[in-house]
């Protein structure tokens, strides 16, 4: 299975924008929406990454509690 390259899809859709036809100010608006929309998923991954991170420090067992079985 091929695997997604996000460097790849990015530029994939800034030359599908440079290629399609439409006026210099319809250009700047598609552009910056996509730049708009790639700060957002950005945000949003920090976030979850954050998140992800407190989790696991709440859940992870400190070094010297360990069960004796």
């Amino acid at each position: 299975m091929k695997r997604f390259n996000e460097k790849s899809a990015y530029t994939d859709l800034y030359d599908r924008i440079l290629a399609t036809r439409m006026s210099v100010s319809e250009r700047e608006i598609a552009l910056n929406a996509l730049r708009r929309a790639d700060a957002i998923v950005n945000g949003c991954a920090w976030i979850a990454n954050g998140v992800r991170q407190v989790i696991a420090r709440i859940f992870e067992k400190p070094a010297g509690l360990k069960h004796s079985h």
